[in-house]
């Protein structure tokens, strides 16, 4: 009798605890279909959404340029000036030609030979100025600043700070001319010698820099035989004291070129 009362029990306990099995997933699978339809009906929650979108964003992105795209256009001189060179020649700060001033830029004009010159003398820097003026400008661009301050100083940057002579009245006067004109191109030969040679970085034609101008040279000496001579072995040697006391170191120049310079230098009215 007690055998068949427990075989009874075991029986009617596996029973209710399969019911309660059966009722368990029932419920949940019940819960999940309730779940899914309110989700459907009132819209997922933004929030959670944004969570799982910011776990499974990619860590970083690949960006591929088009295929021939067209680069950027040259900035015209005015931005260029605003942007990069107006910090100082807005001023005249570090000895910077002033935007606007002709008695500033057109010595300069003259002895760089025009405004080829002022664009091969900004790239390579000057005096205080950095190469470019310290900005992140192309060739084109640079020459578009420089040419738009030469207009604002009311300097025709295509005269290649020349100006063109009127025709002779008599054959005197012809020949005269004709002779300037040999000598032109002397003149210019001697003044980029003098930018190539670094001169320019402490002199001017007509301004002072950290040595006298050149033009104040040439008054100094102007009638002086044996001047040429003399200023061509300090050109080499270096020399202080006649114009003040800072130096003017030795210059890497031959005796043919350090002759060159003087007479152009001497010949400046």
């Amino acid at each position: 009798m007690s055998a068949q009362n427990d075989s009874g029990f075991l029986r009617m306990f596996l029973f209710v605890l399969g019911a309660l099995v059966a009722f368990t997933i029932l419920i949940m699978f019940a819960a999940g279909t309730v779940s899914e339809k309110l989700e459907e009906k009132q819209g997922s929650d933004s929030r959670k959404q944004a969570a799982i979108a910011e776990r499974i964003k990619p860590v970083g992105e690949v960006a591929v340029a088009k295929a021939g795209a067209a680069p950027a256009a040259p900035r015209s001189g005015k931005e260029v000036v605003g942007a990069v060179c107006g910090a100082c020649h807005a001023t005249g700060a570090l000895n910077a030609p002033k935007i606007g001033s002709a008695d500033q830029w057109q010595p300069r004009f003259d002895a760089n030979g025009g405004l080829d010159g002022l664009v091969k003398s900004a790239i390579a820097g000057k005096g205080s100025m950095p190469p470019r003026g310290g900005g992140n400008v192309s060739d084109e661009e640079l020459r578009n600043a420089i040419a738009y301050m030469l207009k604002e100083a009311g300097i025709d940057a295509g005269a290649g700070g020349a100006k063109a002579a009127a025709a002779p009245d008599n054959p005197v006067q012809a020949v005269t001319q004709a002779a300037g004109q040999s000598a032109a191109p002397a003149a210019e030969d001697a003044s980029a010698l003098a930018q190539s040679k670094g001169c320019l970085g402490c002199h001017q034609v007509a301004a002072k820099v950290l040595g006298p101008a050149y033009k104040d040279v040439a008054a100094k000496y102007r009638g002086d035989a044996g001047a040429v001579e003399r200023l061509v072995a300090k050109v080499k040697s270096g020399g202080t004291g006649v114009w003040g006391q800072i130096p003017m170191p030795p210059n890497n120049v031959s005796d043919e070129e350090a002759t060159r310079l003087v007479k152009w230098i001497l010949s400046l009215q």
